[in-house]
């Protein structure tokens, strides 16, 4: 079983990660001003993280006798695994080179992360010899290392696109300043909360103790209080800035659409978009197919509005999801009655769906017409 767990438990870690991934890319090539350096590098890499990501599961039990050869293999893709990883950080780096790099918060996110990420990484490389694991597993070196990566990583990354597409998504900007708070308090406290763990990792504290009684762990558990506290600081400034952006929403409002001097098609259309998104389907010539656009002084058409195509709105996703839901907690204590109801629900909702021929509409051009005029109207009052 514990195979099992962690079969499906290290790919993961990936999933949650490969988004933040995305965004870093996003973020770096926007506030650099400058396409992302080596694309294809960084799709082949994602790929190759993708495959090497269901062969290192058994590094999480290298202590359980399995034997050198399987400990040998499975430590050897663990270290190979972050080959394409620094792939990753070097083209981010080299994005950067000769950029006009604007440390805007979304940026100061990414660097945290690349500093915090890559110290993350080195100790999962060290942790990834099976002999040095012998030492250093189920001991606090160990929860360093996975909150290094983590949080350093995947948090970070979601911090950062939540600050770079706020404004697309709600039509104002977040407060910059309280935000920049929020990241010196973030970054100061995960060192001040982590680094330490190291420490006493090294000095043999396991994890999941009763009692941490011991004076020679005292001062760095204290040191690790102070980075928790700087951390609330953080969070407390996140949410602070959140209420102070809701209340200044005027003032910080984004009437372009394109408040960053975005590089992708999403910054073409108005902040909050249309809900169908493009009046015209755009023309796609560069992977930065909205930059590209701008570089050769073209904008999406502003007349010969046609009626759109959309989806209507459905629950049946939401439903067949609840009805699992049910179904597999009863399997998973055999309430058997309650597993009926769930896979019948389940069966019935997707029957529903699947014969429902009332799934689409069309929007009027008029319509379309005059939710552009709008924002054009909006463009045009604060030019």
């Amino acid at each position: 079983y514990v195979n099992l767990i962690w079969i499906w438990g290290h790919p993961e870690v990936y999933i949650l990660i490969l988004p933040a991934f995305g965004i870093f890319s996003e973020v770096i090539s926007t506030f650099s001003g400058k396409k992302l350096f080596g694309y294809k590098g960084m799709v082949y890499a994602t790929a190759a993280i993708m495959v090497l990501s269901f062969i290192v599961w058994l590094h999480h039990f290298f202590t359980m006798g399995s034997g050198a050869n399987v400990n040998a293999f499975f430590g050897i893709t663990t270290m190979i695994i972050s080959i394409p990883t620094g792939v990753k950080i070097f083209n981010w780096l080299f994005t950067m080179y000769r950029g006009r790099v604007q440390m805007t918060t979304p940026v100061l996110w990414t660097l945290g992360f690349m500093i915090t990420f890559v110290i993350g990484g080195m100790t999962g490389v060290l942790m990834a010899v099976p002999a040095a694991d012998f030492v250093l597993h189920n001991s606090l070196f160990l929860i360093a290392h996975f909150h290094n990566v983590i949080i350093g990583g995947v948090l970070f990354g979601y911090l950062a696109g939540i600050t770079y597409w706020w404004p697309k998504a709600f039509g104002f900007k977040l407060n910059e300043r309280l935000g920049k708070y929020a990241f010196w308090c973030w970054l100061v406290g995960f060192y001040f909360a982590f680094m330490p763990l190291y420490v006493l990792g090294l000095m043999g504290m396991t994890r999941r103790l009763n009692h941490t009684d011991n004076p020679a762990w005292t001062p760095w558990l204290y040191l690790a209080v102070v980075g928790v506290v700087f951390v609330a600081l953080g969070i407390f400034f996140q949410v602070l800035q959140i209420v102070v952006s809701i209340r200044d929403r005027k003032k910080l409002a984004d009437v372009t659409g394109d408040p960053w001097g975005g590089r992708t098609l999403e910054w073409a259309t108005s902040s909050p978009p249309p809900f169908y998104n493009f009046a015209h389907t755009p023309v796609v010539r560069d992977l930065d197919a909205f930059s590209d656009m701008k570089a050769r002084g073209e904008t999406l058409p502003t007349e010969g509005y046609e009626k759109i195509h959309m989806p209507k709105n459905t629950g049946a996703g939401f439903i067949i999801g609840a009805f699992s839901l049910v179904f597999g907690f009863a399997l998973t204590w055999h309430i058997w009655w309650m597993a009926i109801v769930g896979l019948v629900g389940m069966v019935w909702a997707f029957i529903h769906r699947s014969n429902d021929d009332h799934i689409d509409y069309y929007v009027p051009a008029t319509e379309v017409e005059q939710i552009e005029t709008r924002h054009l109207q909006r463009i045009a009052s604060q030019a």
